[in-house]
């Protein structure tokens, strides 16, 4: 697929979809760009990041918690599942 096939392919998936979900350790204009797309479509998301990277969240990512149906978990890989199960819980 081209580039726009690719675009197109994605946002018609995230029209779609009734939840995001989002590993944002790697910093990835990809994301950001379909988590903004997705806060714009007011879809539920989840945002998981892992603190032991190394790395930093993002402000913009870390600045949207709470609002917008956006939620930012912390994860060592060993609560994913209990995050994941807390998250369609409460939907």
């Amino acid at each position: 697929m081209g580039n726009k096939e690719v675009h197109q392919s994605c946002l018609t998936k995230l029209k779609s979809s009734d939840v995001v979900i989002a590993e944002v350790t790697q910093p990835s204009l990809g994301v950001g760009y379909e988590i903004g797309r997705a806060v714009g479509m007011d879809k539920k998301i989840l945002c998981l990041f892992r603190p032991n990277s190394g790395k930093k969240l993002s402000g913009m990512i870390a600045g949207l918690h709470g609002d917008h149906n956006v939620t930012v978990k912390y994860y060592d890989g060993q609560n994913f599942t209990d995050i994941l199960k807390a998250f369609f819980e409460n939907l």
